[in-house]
Formats: C-alpha cells, structure tokens, sequence
C-alpha cells in the first residue's frame, strides 16, 4: 500500500475485534509518531501505551464521547472496546522552557498520531484519534506526572467494521446505514482547493 492509498483507506474505526494488538506493532506506531515533525525540533511528545486487560476499560472510563455522542450512549459492548491505546502527553515544563506556545505544539501532537495511526493501518490495525476524556483521571489512573498533559488518545484494535468516506452532498454529518455501515461524507476537492489565489 502506497502513503497515498493508506491516506485515502484510513477510516476512524470504533467497532474493535475481541483480539489483542501485539506490543510490537503498538511500538512501530510509537516510534512512527516521535519521527513526525516538530516545531524547532523540540519533540516534547512523550507516550503511554495501554494494552493491560484490566487497564483498558478503565481508561475507556475516563472518555467522555464516543462516535459524538455522550460516552453512556454511544459506547460499544466490551468485546468491541479499544483493544489498546496510544496516550500522546505533553512535557509542559519543557514546553515553558522552550518558550513554545501551545497552539504550536498541538500540531506536533496532530502529525505525530496520524504517523501512528497510519502505521498501525498498514499492519491491520484500526485507529480512532480522540480528545474528549477526563484529564486528571487519566493521570491518576496512569500515574502521570504533575508536569506531564495529556494531549490526546488514540483508540487502536483490529476493526469490526468498514466505514466508508463519501462526497459529501451539503451534509458533512455522519451516519449509519440499515447494514450497520458508518457513513463519512468529506468535502469535495473543487470545494476546498484554490490555486494560486482564492
């Protein structure tokens, strides 16, 4: 698969198979994020993965939405859960001594989880980026550092389900089908792209 075919095949994927992600690729993943770029090359990404069986649900506790909807309704079953995470958190005390402002090292956190998640597609895996959780449960739960922020958490497991991206026809909203299959209307290219001007 090209970098091109993968961009084109990465779906959020929140329907998980009942079957462990090996350590291994969840390291490729990681090491795939920490080579993305970073602002004046600071790299003050660090990351946590979570693949423990009793840990797992646990730290899908501290989620708070799920597909967009309030984590209560739209969780899945417990064999559809996340079979691992990949917990992307901020040095903020390397950060205030860089001088770098947060806004600038969100997207060192956006470049390094597609990095993974991209990754993990090319090895099976299914990925689902999120930023809605309970930030100091996670800490507590995970022993994180004062110091340390959590920045994001990316779902991973083998999917059990096949979302599909459409042209969008005025609606960007997604929606599932009598089948059961995810719908993800995207904005067509000669609605986003300008050339030299606007």
């Amino acid at each position: 698969m090209d970098v091109y075919e993968a961009v084109t095949r990465r779906r959020s994927i929140r329907r998980f198979k009942d079957k462990p992600v090996p350590y291994n690729v969840l390291m490729k993943c990681v090491a795939a994020g920490r080579l993305a770029p970073s602002a004046r090359n600071r790299q003050l990404c660090e990351y946590i993965i979570v693949d423990n069986a009793q840990t797992l649900p646990k730290v899908f506790g501290c989620i708070t939405m799920w597909a967009g909807q309030p984590q209560a309704k739209g969780s899945p079953p417990p064999e559809d859960a996340p079979k691992a995470y990949i917990i992307t958190l901020i040095n903020s005390a390397l950060e205030a001594e860089f001088d770098t402002t947060r806004g600038v090292t969100t997207y060192d956190v956006g470049m390094s989880a597609e990095n993974a998640i991209l990754v993990a597609l090319e090895q099976g895996v299914g990925a689902c980026p999120m930023l809605s959780f309970e930030e100091n449960d996670l800490k507590q739960l995970l022993n994180i550092p004062a110091k340390y922020d959590v920045a994001m958490l990316v779902a991973l497991g083998y999917p059990d389900e096949s979302p599909v991206a459409e042209e969008s026809t005025g609606s960007v909203e997604r929606w599932v089908d009598s089948q059961g299959v995810r719908h993800v209307p995207k904005r067509k290219l000669e609605d986003i792209l300008h050339h030299n001007k606007f």
